[in-house]
């Protein structure tokens, strides 16, 4: 069994920062908040839960006013409830994010209607559209944005291609579009990696929570070209997988500690005969 081990993978510069920065207010209070899970990856979570690390989904279930603002980000309005409520903040945005968010801001100044391009439900873009207020959208192909002057903001893990789609479609509408290419140069070398493997390979493995985004798109790009198995953990292998297969890619999302994926890579080399 030949295994290729996609050489961009696993967690990324935002989420180590915000991991470095939990574990030292972890470290100083003995406990901190996270609102939300501060990776999205079980395993880390429970692991950092261990250490101190608190995930939460609301204000009122932090017991120390001691809280950590994940890579993804917050809205607006949760940061300044924190700030007149007293809580001593980490602010583990990452800072590529955060020129998201600036740049949200500095288009609305300048009179467009911002369009963000991302999945509704994710953090990241709940909080980018509250710096847009009432003047932004999350973009949806069933609706047409009929502005004559807009600006595009992309969630930081988005797919160069769909992007790219995207403003295809918007072009048809509009008068004038500005456009801030804010995808991070990580996701378009782990995608570009990934789908370099997946071609080569006979089946593909990939590693991360079933909540990451940029894991389950890196899955969805992976079986376009072959077999392709999305997994938290080694638990989840399927030795039938392997059947009449002789190479395998492993790649995994930004989420996933590297300790994740040599565990799945050395649980391959053992239990498949080679």
């Amino acid at each position: 069994m030949k295994i290729y081990r996609a050489r961009y993978a696993g967690v990324c510069f935002g989420v180590k920062r915000a991991i470095k920065m939990a574990l030292e207010a972890a470290q100083k209070w003995k406990r901190v908040y996270s609102l939300g899970p501060l990776i999205h990856n079980r395993l880390a979570v429970e692991n950092l839960q261990k250490k101190g690390i608190i995930t939460v989904d609301h204000i009122n279930e932090i017991k120390n006013k001691k809280v950590i603002i994940r890579s993804h980000g917050a809205h607006p309005d949760v940061l300044k409830k924190l700030h007149s409520n007293g809580f001593e903040i980490v602010d583990a945005t990452c800072p590529r994010v955060r020129r998201a968010q600036r740049y949200v801001e500095k288009l609305i100044k300048e009179g467009y209607f911002v369009v963000i391009i991302g999945e509704k439900d994710h953090p990241e873009v709940k909080g980018l559209l509250g710096y847009g207020g009432d003047r932004a959208e999350i973009y949806s192909e069933h609706v047409k944005i009929r502005k004559r002057k807009i600006g595009v903001v992309p969630q930081t893990t988005l797919d160069l291609e769909h992007l790219n789609e995207v403003i295809s479609n918007l072009m048809s509408n509009v008068i004038e579009m500005k456009i801030y290419n804010t995808i991070c140069k990580a996701t378009i070398s782990r995608v570009k990696e990934a789908v370099r493997i997946a071609k080569k390979a006979d089946a593909m493995i990939v590693i991360g929570g079933k909540n990451s985004a940029n894991t389950t798109r890196l899955y969805q790009m992976c079986r376009k070209y072959k077999p392709s198995y999305h997994i938290e953990s080694v638990d989840e292998i399927d030795m039938n997988w392997f059947k009449d297969v002789e190479s395998v890619g492993v790649t995994a999302g930004a989420s996933t500690p590297k300790e994740q994926v040599g565990e799945v890579i050395a649980y391959i080399r053992k239990k498949v005969p080679g």
